[in-house]
């Protein structure tokens, strides 16, 4: 993906297929990343024919889990971007020694301008509130409540019940514990 595209929302959830919420804060996260916001979890200088190849290699080393990769380039999040950068002077001077020691081997040339990093995204939202009505034995109440995501899968909310007829009263409440599956399962 280009740049330009990387920013576009429509884009990203055609190509992707990630809901339009998703999109709008994939598209967000990217336009950080490049305006240099975000730091990348790690980077890499590969041996590969151009800068293209290389990116491509990290990628493919990441979705085949490659045990040789830092552990923080294999974490599990909603999305991964792997994107090149251009080599500090220092990196630059390294890449160039490594390819004048490697002359005459059959290892491949060491790009000596660019880099590949290696950001993750997570989507998922950290506060949730809700509002609703809700009955019970006859009696309607407004549910209000908070809920803390603390990973992609776990959450704590607390929700309390008031009185439609005086808001100020409390008239119940609940506090739990939120797991998310992927599979409905049934319990009796």
């Amino acid at each position: 993906m280009t740049e330009q595209q990387a920013q576009d929302a429509n884009v990203l959830q055609n190509e992707l297929k990630i809901s339009k919420q998703n999109a709008e804060m994939f598209a967000e996260f990217a336009a950080h990343a490049q305006a240099g916001q975000v730091e990348p979890v790690t980077n890499f200088i590969v041996q590969a024919p151009d800068v293209n190849a290389a990116a491509q290699q990290v990628a493919g080393r990441i979705n085949a889990k490659d045990p040789t990769l830092p552990p923080s380039a294999l974490e599990k999040t909603d999305n991964t971007v792997v994107t090149t950068h251009e080599l500090t002077p220092t990196q630059a001077d390294k890449a160039k020694k490594d390819n004048e020691a490697n002359k005459g081997t059959d290892k491949p040339k060491i790009n000596e301008q660019f880099g590949v990093d290696v950001f993750k995204n997570n989507n998922y939202r950290n506060w949730e509130w809700s509002v609703g009505y809700g009955q019970h034995h006859g009696d309607g109440y407004i549910p209000v409540g908070l809920q803390r995501n603390y990973s992609k899968d776990k959450a704590l909310s607390g929700e309390i019940h008031l009185d439609p007829s005086d808001i100020k009263k409390v008239t119940g409440g609940e506090v739990k514990q939120v797991w998310k599956t992927d599979k409905l399962f049934v319990l009796f």
